[in-house]
């Protein structure tokens, strides 16, 4: 077990931020900041080598962007970007079965681009672009490996798409997932063939069966659970935020919100599974919670940032009866602008195996550890399976 490890944070300021959280006694504090692009909202770490992340460039033009962190130092380097040929790109997915491709969801391009990386897992090439013309209103949010089919939840259509790729490695539109009209599917999980929609505008859970990577009808739906809080006004207009599945020690779904009028900030709504049902709901003090992460060994942590108020904070993840989050460590408001998303950098002791390209492409650089893979336990468990 590590003492400390590295949090990367993406933001809608020019600024990555690493942060290094302290197990015991626990506390957060700020290594450094690297400006990377316009609004590098969203970050994805590359599952076999934990010094190689990517991030998205939240610009109407829209980038993503490939970046090293030295292990030793936290400082941040860039390496190489590529257009995502859409608007305002929210998210960044692993996709195809592997480590070797990405899909980004370009909210305001009504579209979903694809590229594969080349063998340092540096650089981009291939690049696909998939447009969702047959809907008045599209933005694609998020990006979700299914097998080999991906899942693209689209906030503005009602929709989560299903993509297939061919022989060719290029990905097609198979049909599509309908949502409630004006419900706004923001965030997905899929778990063990069921589908998770987190829905902005209507602020619900859902819970539909039956999506598999072959199949291609409308699932059945076998609940839809408010994640309002029970002491927020019916007057108060709420967005949902994130969605997170942990399995260990029994699985459990963590829904945010923002807007909250409360005094005591945005809630976390906490969900157990089997049947879907929503167990506690958690005052954070955050305003307009943006970012949601798990993070640490076997996903012990949780951690979350209000964009316009309340700082950065880490809860320990506990039991039921200890209240499922137990707030252990903080920083406060303007340490970090706009925080929009979080990944954590498993230490070099959680990665097994030799050598691989893309830990060779990297191995010369101070600081930086190659590692070859990192196991699901220890990998940021966001939405789906990569």
């Amino acid at each position: 077990m590590t003492s400390s490890f590295l949090l990367l944070v993406g933001s809608f300021s020019p600024m990555i931020s690493t942060l290094n959280f302290t197990l015991s006694p626990p506390s957060l504090t700020l290594v450094s900041q690297t400006p990377a692009g316009t609004s590098p909202t969203w970050l994805l770490g590359n599952p076999t080598n934990s010094s190689i992340f990517y991030a998205t460039d939240e610009t109407e033009t829209g980038g993503l962007n490939s970046l090293i962190i030295d292990h030793v130092t936290g400082k941040v380097t860039p390496i190489a970007s590529i257009s995502t040929q859409g608007g305002s790109p929210t998210h960044i997915g692993m996709v195809g079965n592997g480590s070797t491709q990405l899909g980004v969801a370009n909210y305001g391009g009504g579209s979903v681009f694809f590229t594969t990386l080349e063998d340092d897992h540096l650089h981009f090439a291939n690049p696909q672009l998939v447009k969702f013309d047959s809907v008045q209103k599209s933005n694609a949010h998020q990006v979700v490996s299914n097998g080999a089919q991906v899942l693209v939840s689209d906030l503005g259509a009602d929709r989560v798409w299903r993509l297939n790729g061919g022989a060719s490695g290029q990905w097609s539109i198979q049909g599509a997932i309908s949502r409630p009209s004006g419900s706004g599917p923001r965030h997905i999980v899929v778990d063990d063939s069921s589908l998770y929609t987190l829905h902005e505008r209507a602020n619900t859970l859902t819970q539909q069966t039956a999506v598999t990577p072959s199949s291609t009808g409308q699932p059945t739906e076998v609940a839809s659970i408010s994640i309002i809080p029970s002491d927020t006004p019916a007057s108060a207009t709420l967005y949902a935020g994130e969605l997170l599945l942990a399995h260990t020690p029994s699985p459990v779904m963590y829904a945010s919100n923002r807007e909250d009028p409360s005094p005591a900030g945005d809630a976390i709504a906490v969900f157990e599974l089997n049947p879907l049902t929503k167990v506690a709901e958690i005052r954070t003090g955050l305003q307009h919670l943006r970012g949601v992460a798990l993070v640490g060994e076997d996903n012990a942590y949780l951690i979350a940032g209000g964009m316009k108020g309340g700082g950065i904070k880490v809860y320990e993840r506990v039991s039921a009866a200890q209240g499922y989050l137990k707030e252990v460590a903080s920083l406060p408001a303007g340490v970090v602008d706009q925080p929009s998303s979080f990944i954590w950098v498993p230490p070099q002791d959680v990665a097994t195996g030799g050598t691989t390209q893309a830990s060779t492409a990297t191995a010369s650089i101070p600081g930086v550890v190659p590692t070859s893979s990192v196991s699901r336990a220890h990998r940021r468990y966001k939405i789906g399976s990569w």
